[in-house]
């Protein structure tokens, strides 16, 4: 069974994912096929490892909107450590506690199974992937160990055997608060649920219609549809008409068959939610487009480069958004859009920058795996030297990550700075 569906995967990273084109021999199948292979014949291979090489498969293809995943079901269940962590200098300082209740915010892993941090970023610079500390996720890479030399806020230093807790469904909080008389503060952690946010919009339309100053929260936000935000755009643009060009964002889609099938799949659940005549009409007419350039490679499915225009408000009179590298995806698009308003600023860190191949699709096996991949990649992509980085979206005021961070919400203070000038 893992042989045949790595065939599979193989087929899709060389035909059906939309950077196969551009990162053609950057792969090395054989060696993950022999290898699993090997490990089925001997019978020592479970779902778990498999979906650990797969993933190791991907890696070559240096792509953050292409995963391979354990479904969380009955087959199986999904397990993490209970905490997240951001490195500065040679520690890991935490960030979050959900379920681990002997951590806390602001203490720091000195080590995990004894090895340094320090070596570990050596012995795991691939899996990493990134150059700058504060880019890179350490959440995967603790689940392999077993123990971590804890530094805690006092000082003190404590070992721990690291804990695996059950994963669970925990919905995106969406708050908007006042913090003084004229600044509105609004956290829009996901784009997953377009109701869900449609509804936060409407519910404080008043406030957002005579907030002197607004700061909107997407650093934790790793996408899901633009239309999620579209109701959000005439309060980031100065009042009147805005015409905002998208050239730079002009998509070519890999019409395979497979892409297509799958493309009409997602678009059919994302519909089920979905009563705007206009919306459901565009989407269907998207699939439509695709079918008929079945088996013709990239194909640019607009008529002309895309523009939108937006009609602004005059309040709020100045907007910060605040960006981060888990702001992925659509919250991208948003970031990218806000940096085209004169009243707008974002603050923070670059986002994830996954945008160079979107319009993820997802295919399964044995209600079991599913592996998440592009369809579609930036025109401008097919421009840049084979191997270069990602375009990241930058922050217009950069606030670089330290440990200061996890007892204090610098960009916040920043944020709140920057509108009092």
């Amino acid at each position: 069974m893992y042989t045949e569906i790595f065939d599979d995967v193989i087929s899709i990273t060389h035909n059906d994912y939309s950077g196969h084109l551009d990162k053609k021999g950057w792969d090395e199948p054989e060696k993950y096929r022999t290898w699993i292979k090997r490990m089925e014949d001997e019978d020592v291979l479970d779902a778990g490892t498999f979906q650990e090489i797969v993933e190791d498969y991907l890696l070559d293809f240096k792509d953050r909107h292409m995963y391979f995943r354990l479904k969380d079901n009955e087959k199986h269940n999904i397990y993490h450590n209970g905490f997240s962590t951001r490195r500065f200098d040679d520690k890991l300082h935490v960030t979050e506690v959900t379920d681990e209740d002997r951590l806390e915010t602001g203490d720091a892993l000195l080590s995990l199974d004894d090895v340094p941090i320090s070596v570990l970023v050596e012995k795991h610079a691939r899996e990493l992937f990134e150059t700058v500390a504060e880019r890179e996720n350490w959440k995967p890479i603790i689940q392999r160990y077993t123990s971590c030399e804890v530094e805690a806020r006092d000082g003190t230093i404590k070992m721990l055997e690291l804990k695996q807790f059950a994963q669970q469904d925990r919905k995106p909080r969406f708050k908007v608060d006042k913090l003084n008389n004229d600044v509105l503060f609004m956290s829009l952690p996901s784009f997953g649920d377009v109701k869900a946010v449609e509804m936060l919009l409407e519910q404080y339309e008043g406030e957002l219609d005579t907030a002197e100053k607004l700061i909107i929260d997407v650093r934790e936000n790793g996408g899901g549809s633009d239309l999620a935000f579209r109701n959000l755009l005439p309060y980031l643009f100065p009042e009147g008409e805005n015409s905002i060009s998208l050239e730079d964002s002009t998509q070519e889609f890999n019409c395979t068959r497979r892409n297509v099938e799958l493309t009409a799949k997602v678009f059919g659940q994302f519909l089920e939610n979905i009563n705007d005549e206009t919306i459901k009409k565009n989407l269907n007419k998207y699939v439509e487009d695709m079918k008929k350039n079945v088996g013709q490679g990239f194909k640019i499915l607009e008529d002309e480069p895309p523009a939108i225009n937006i009609h602004g408000k005059a309040f709020p009179k100045k907007v910060v958004v605040l960006s981060d590298v888990n702001c992925a995806s659509a919250s991208e698009a948003l970031i990218e859009l806000c940096r085209q308003s004169s009243k707008s600023v974002v603050i923070g860190r670059p986002t994830a920058g996954v945008n160079d191949y979107s319009n993820l699709v997802i295919e399964e096996w044995e209600d079991l795996f599913e592996l998440w991949y592009p369809t579609s990649k930036l025109a401008g992509v097919n421009k840049r030297t084979a191997g270069e980085a990602v375009s990241v979206i930058h922050p217009e005021i950069y606030i670089p990550w330290t440990s200061k961070h996890t007892c204090e919400d610098m960009d916040l203070k920043k944020a709140l700075e920057f509108l009092e000038e």
